[in-house]
């Protein structure tokens, strides 16, 4: 058998095997199959670029190289809350490389990226655009699913992947509440839901689910089409901004921005923060209270509203 001896080659297969070795490790201590997937693309795409530049070997990532990277993400518009992951996940694995003693010093050690931003999400939908939205689906197999789908991620506030991860028996239909199995950080938490989704989820179950699922044993909630099986992040990621093309609105949907309108509409109607931080399923108090902050045209209203300067007459 002809053996590899191209040392670039080498040092490719190399750092692929410490790649996995590391996120097999970060996956025995508790990670999800998801927070896996993520960082192997964050370190397979640093791992390409430092090849791209000739470096190789692991012992000859010096921490200029990683700031010039990082610096690039930067200029390709990378979010800063995003790039502030990616460098996490380039800290953790260059550390784990040195406790390993694979490297004689961590490259990455001092690596930073300036104070996440705690500005409110760009983009919050009104009330208006989501009823246009949630009516966006009509009728028929898919309509009856996708608006089942709709409603329950701005009724829940859920993320992508808690929505795609619900089976159906995680759904209480009576006592109105939903079972997330293992969220972020592999919680399980109870969220309430309400009577619009739960008539939506109804409807979909009855009649579209039943004709869309495959095998019998299949325990998904929401199943893509064709193949019967559990939707994906990746269909989702699809399907609700082309059901917000569909109701004409302008502004960039995403399953996300349901989650921060379903927050943001809770507390402006006098949800408890502490209650809203639960429902998202928070670490901390202070991740939800960027929700809390109103905006200019909230200003602008209650200005007009409360200012005295009109009714004065002047002598």
């Amino acid at each position: 058998m002809k053996q590899e001896t191209d040392p670039a080659a080498v040092a490719k297969s190399q750092l692929r095997h410490l790649i996995d070795e590391h996120l097999k490790a970060s996956l025995a201590r508790g990670l999800s199959a998801q927070t896996i997937a993520y960082r192997r693309v964050y370190l397979q795409r640093v791992a390409s670029w430092l090849r791209r530049r000739r470096v190789i070997d692991p012992g000859a990532v010096t921490p200029r190289l990683l700031e010039e990277y990082i610096a690039r993400r930067e200029r390709a518009c990378c979010a800063r809350s995003t790039l502030a992951t990616e460098i996490s996940v380039i800290r953790s694995f260059f550390r784990w490389l040195t406790e390993r003693s694979e490297l004689l010093f961590d490259p990455a050690r001092e690596l930073r990226v300036g104070r996440r931003s705690s500005r409110l999400p760009r983009t919050i939908l009104t009330e208006a655009e989501v009823a246009a939205l949630l009516a966006s689906p009509g009728d028929g197999l898919l309509g009856a699913r996708d608006s089942a789908i709709l409603e329950t991620l701005y009724s829940t506030g859920l993320r992508r992947a808690e929505l795609c991860n619900l089976d159906v028996w995680d759904v209480d239909l009576v006592g109105g509440v939903v079972l997330v199995r293992s969220g972020k950080g592999r919680k399980d938490r109870y969220v309430p839901i309400g009577r619009c989704a739960i008539r939506a989820i109804r409807g979909y179950r009855a009649d579209a689910r039943t004709r869309l699922v495959v095998n019998a044993r299949q325990s998904a909630l929401y199943l893509a089409t064709f193949t019967g099986r559990r939707i994906s992040v990746k269909t989702l990621n699809y399907l609700v901004p082309r059901r917000a093309q569909a109701a004409e609105i302008e502004k960039r949907v995403t399953p996300h921005v349901l989650r921060h309108t379903c927050a943001t509409h809770l507390l402006r109607g006098g949800a408890d923060i502490r209650h809203v931080q639960v429902i998202l399923g928070h670490a901390s108090v202070s991740t939800t209270q960027i929700y809390t902050r109103v905006d200019i045209e909230d200003l602008v209203r209650a200005h007009h509203r409360a200012h005295p300067r009109p009714r004065l007459r002047l002598p």
